[in-house]
């Protein structure tokens, strides 16, 4: 046996699909409301956590003197100064019920007409936090309400109509080991006792109990590009199915080595200052591109990159000794690629396959 090397250009690769992967999702660190690089957001929301308002003694009566919600900003993209938003009330139809776990794809198509027009609100996204008013009747109705057809389905925060332009929130779902900046409905309150009497003051802090990211997309991208982006989230399906007809690599067994490295095309990719970035990449196979057909095989992470003139690098060796010892069994097998932080920020890199190239070690079984 012997250790031999092999170095490919971009003419392993015989195919690329771009896929627009939806942005829709809960359980997110972050909620976006607007329109960015063709993409709409927006996002549902609901406090339902009263049990510190129900725990409070019989002998005290509570009234809600001032009531608003409070976001706590975590990114801005195209917006200068202020922010508006509208606020759309979800109808308290039992049948529309929701949960943070809940699917986004089942949520808001039951929502379509379901819906009022509620309040518009300017918010500051460089702001440390911002505040909505909401009206105490409103506040009142979503903890006092005993009809058991009610249920508070909360409200969709979206942009109000103008210049292109997106804010993100922390979400619910939002972990912080030192400050807690996920939203909650702030009342300010007065207490009295059974006789009416002013007793005092008291503030209540009341956790958001859910919310759900909707997003559209009218990005696209041709499968001539080699595109990965962020936020409006691309990932590339790369084939090399030329690889099983090497007549060099097809007899060998173990490969000690396949670095992939990747350039970037620096006009047709953006990374903002500060940011970092990796691409994953896993092997898939499936026999349409339909997002639930697809299987993934054996992940591997490049290098931490923070600029597009940087050389990307992956150590694809697992992928590519599956692809040359297996058969292939579906309609479509290589490699999937996608960024790191999908859902957040909007850095997006293009892949120059001219400049690319995989080096392979591998041991050679001399008498083959």
């Amino acid at each position: 046996m012997s250790i031999d090397t092999l170095h490919y250009d971009n003419s392993i690769i015989n195919g690329i699909t771009n896929i627009n992967a939806d942005a829709s999702g809960n359980m997110l660190s972050e909620n976006k409301a607007g329109e960015y690089h063709a993409l709409n957001a927006e996002f549902l929301i609901k406090f339902t956590n009263f049990l510190v308002l129900r725990s409070l003694p019989d002998s005290v009566e509570l009234r809600i003197d001032n009531a608003a919600v409070v976001l706590y900003p975590s990114n801005s993209w195209g917006v200068n100064g202020t922010f508006s938003l509208d606020l759309d009330m979800v109808d308290t139809d039992t049948s529309l019920y929701w949960e943070n776990i809940s699917d986004p794809d089942e949520v808001f198509p039951a929502l379509e007409g379901k819906t009022h027009y509620y309040s518009t609100a300017m918010i500051d996204p460089s702001a440390d936090s911002v505040r909505i008013p909401i009206e105490t009747e409103t506040v009142e109705d979503w903890y006092l309400q005993s009809d058991p057809d009610y249920a508070n389905n909360g409200f969709i925060v979206r942009k109000n109509a103008g210049p292109e332009g997106m804010a993100a929130f922390y979400s619910v779902d939002y972990l912080d080991p030192v400050s807690d900046k996920r939203p909650y409905l702030l009342l300010e309150c007065s207490l009295y006792d059974t006789n009416d009497v002013y007793l005092k003051d008291s503030i209540f802090h009341i956790a958001g109990s859910g919310d759900i990211q909707k997003t559209e997309s009218d990005a696209d991208i041709d499968d001539s590009r080699f595109f990965l982006s962020q936020g409006n989230i691309f990932r590339s399906y790369v084939m090399m199915d030329s690889l099983r007809q090497d007549t060099l690599l097809g007899p060998t067994r173990l490969i000690n080595k396949a670095e992939q490295r990747f350039v970037m095309k620096p006009g047709y990719s953006k990374i903002a200052p500060g940011d970092t970035l990796y691409l994953t990449a896993r092997l898939f196979k499936t026999d349409s591109w339909e997002e639930d057909s697809l299987r993934y095989m054996f992940t591997t992470h490049s290098n931490v990159f923070s600029g597009v003139n940087d050389t990307i690098r992956l150590d694809i060796s697992q992928l590519l000794q599956y692809m040359v010892s297996n058969e292939k069994e579906t309609s479509y097998e290589g490699i999937f690629f996608y960024l790191n932080n999908e859902y957040n920020d909007f850095n997006y890199i293009t892949i120059d396959p001219e400049h690319s190239r995989l080096d392979l070690i591998y041991t050679k079984v001399n008498d083959e």
